[in-house]
């Protein structure tokens, strides 16, 4: 015959998951207040069609630097149309760094990332 389980131990086993469950949903809001990051600025396309907005995410642990270099900080560049519709989004190190964003007529491109593959939009950014 299985051991049938006390009160008491059934009462910390729902306890604990109920301390689980807080601690994944804390972790992931967590998560989700870091990705939104802090807009630093954004530059929208010749024909205003769509907007590159580049957002920094905060850092946890401090930076150790040489001086002149405390200015540097990591994030994301996405894309969006007019409508805030986002089609892209990319991580980068060392987002100062990034130069960009060029138009061509099939999409939007930077130079100093990881990816410098052209990112395709539906409509030509540029008249």
């Amino acid at each position: 015959m299985p051991k049938i389980k006390s009160q008491e131990t059934l009462v910390r086993e729902r306890k604990r998951w109920v301390a689980v469950a807080i601690l994944v949903a804390a972790i992931v809001g967590c998560y989700l207040w870091w990705k939104q990051g802090t807009l630093r600025y954004e530059e929208w396309s010749p024909n205003q069609q769509y907007v590159v907005r580049y957002y920094k995410t905060f850092e946890f642990i401090p930076r150790f630097t040489m001086p002149g270099d405390g200015g540097h900080y990591s994030g994301y560049m996405r894309v969006y149309d007019r409508n805030d519709k986002q089609f892209y989004e990319e991580y980068s190190d060392l987002l100062d760094f990034v130069e960009g964003p060029f138009w061509a007529k099939e999409g939007v491109y930077w130079m100093g990332n990881d990816n410098q593959d052209i990112v395709r939009l539906p409509t030509s950014p540029v008249d």
